[in-house]
């Protein structure tokens, strides 16, 4: 790559970035890239998690629903700021949509708590100026699943309407990033969203892609792997006090797994792709000294 690469990262809440944080944490640290992030919600819904944390934030009650509701937005941007420190973020986009429920049913998530057009609008002024006129060459995603959070899955599923609008328009003057999406589960199989076609992941091969966070940080025989990068990110996290303990057991991997939309051959079926294969040959190249743990292309 003889430019720098520039890369979009949406997440539903503060927080979600650490299910991507070896990856992100080793585009800016090993291949020098530019990584901004859109943040959808404002996570006041983190409330219930909140008890352990509540001498540290001046003891406010802030598992009491009233308190926590109207305080966690500003404690979550500042989590999340000091999270995004660790892994490089250079420019944070905070789109502050509510964080009221638990719910899988995207439906209800656009119907009763977020403003679908408002978002796209926000998420298409991003990819057109957030890196200036340079534009983002790839966009990361929550990759949509109906066992995941409806928020998770609303988020991937705007940021791809907004890919697809952006292709309608056929503008010349806009870079139109390539989008891959992130799972938060460990997944055997090719993953599927049977209600919205726009989360097809790509036939062509290779459509996934995996980030080895057992690979160690640098050639420093002692030195920590990614999964020290992941629980420094996830202990910024401090009024989401179950965080840690979710991330080493339900969410324990050896891998991330990052898939390829169909959406991206609308506009190139082999440069873009080729750019994704790049990336993750690039890395797997700069951890060579890393015997016997070799990157997983599929």
């Amino acid at each position: 790559m003889n430019s720098i690469l520039a890369v979009l990262v949406v997440i539903a809440h503060p927080d979600d970035e650490t299910i991507f944080a070896g990856f992100i944490h080793s585009l800016v640290h090993k291949i020098k890239a530019n990584v901004d992030l859109v943040c959808i919600t404002n996570g006041e819904g983190g409330f219930r998690y909140s008890a352990p944390s509540e001498y540290l934030y001046d003891n406010l009650q802030l598992s009491n629903e009233n308190i926590g509701r109207q305080h966690l937005p500003r404690i979550r941007k500042q989590e999340l700021l000091a999270s995004g420190k660790i892994l490089g973020i250079r420019k944070f986009f905070f789109f502050d949509q509510s964080d009221l429920k638990y719910d899988r049913n995207v439906d209800i998530v656009f119907a009763e708590l977020w403003n679908k057009e408002i978002i796209i609008q926000l998420l298409e002024q991003v990819i057109k100026t957030g890196n200036s006129t340079h534009g983002y060459d790839i966009m990361l995603i929550m990759l949509p699943s109906i066992e995941s959070h409806g928020h998770h899955t609303a988020s991937g599923l705007l940021a791809l309407e907004t890919i697809e609008r952006l292709q309608r328009n056929k503008s010349t003057t806009i870079k139109i990033p390539t989008v891959i999406g992130g799972s938060e589960f460990i997944l055997n199989q090719l993953p599927t969203y049977p209600s919205n076609r726009l989360a097809e992941i790509s036939s062509i091969l290779p459509n996934e892609f995996r980030f080895n966070r057992t690979w160690k940080l640098s050639n420093t025989t002692d030195i920590p792997d990614y999964q020290t990068i992941v629980i420094w990110t996830c202990s910024e996290h401090k009024s989401q006090g179950g965080l840690i303990v979710e991330t080493l057991t339900t969410y324990a991997r050896e891998y991330e797994q990052y898939f390829y939309f169909s959406i991206n051959n609308e506009l190139d079926n082999q440069t873009r792709i080729q750019l994704i294969q790049l990336i993750f040959n690039q890395l797997a190249d700069i951890h060579q000294y890393n015997t016997g743990n070799v990157l997983q292309r599929q």
